[in-house]
């Protein structure tokens, strides 16, 4: 009996238009950091980067446009609370986000790759950075692997942050996602990417708000399928 009133509940719920919003406004809005190359970065004409032009091909596919909310305060502490994203901000979350419990309790992950830590090498003789900013992802995992390496360590926020140490010469190497450390490679000549096997492999995602369940269907749709697959490093 309490099951079919649970049924007969859920039947008087009225039914979810996240996607038909969107169609009828002809645009889907995106809140992204100011910064976080090479997934995103704000610019005056539009957001730049691998998840941008993820979002592009499938707001094309959906029939829309994008909109980017830039949340100034993303990742600037551990409490994303703090950050200022709300719901009616925007409908999708995009900056290099990592499939994780915590992740998961705020929102609706949209897998589209996966991928491991690596150890860019500029200068071998100099000392260790670590860049482990992803929202979800255990920063404990890289600094422990540092530890054992027997390593003092420097920590950065961001990717440029890292650059800006490797060409200042603060340090030689930087142990990051092989998605950063591809991006500090294609920035400095002669340096070269390791895979750290050792560590564990992460999945990332573009996130949505919870109980958008249409424009979630829409969304995964139009990404890519398998997340192994798709862009594996």
């Amino acid at each position: 009996m309490v099951g079919v009133l649970a049924y007969l509940g859920l039947r008087q719920l009225p039914p979810d238009n996240s996607l038909a919003l969107v169609r009828q406004a002809g645009v889907m809005s995106v809140c992204v950091p100011p910064e976080f190359p090479p997934f995103v970065t704000a610019t005056p004409d539009g957001a730049q980067g691998r998840e941008a032009e993820l979002l592009r091909r499938a707001a094309a596919r959906i029939g829309t446009s994008l909109e980017w909310n830039l949340q100034a305060s993303w990742g600037t502490t551990p409490d994303p609370v703090d950050w200022g994203l709300r719901p009616e901000s925007c409908q999708v979350l995009a900056g290099g986000i990592v499939v994780s419990p915590e992740t998961q309790a705020l929102m609706q992950p949209l897998p589209y790759a996966e991928t491991g830590w690596a150890l860019l090498t500029l200068d071998p003789a100099k000392p260790l950075g670590v860049l482990a900013n992803h929202w979800g992802l255990n920063a404990e995992e890289a600094y422990d692997w540092a530890d054992r390496q027997g390593q003092d360590f420097t920590a950065y926020d961001d990717a440029g942050e890292a650059l800006a140490a490797l060409r200042g010469g603060e340090v030689g190497r930087v142990l990051s996602l092989r998605e950063e450390a591809e991006w500090l490679r294609g920035q400095l000549p002669g340096a070269g990417v390791q895979e750290v096997s050792e560590l564990p492999r992460h999945t990332l995602a573009l996130g949505m708000w919870k109980n958008s369940i249409t424009l979630k269907r829409a969304l995964t749709a139009a990404l890519p399928q398998n997340p192994g697959e798709a862009v594996r490093r």
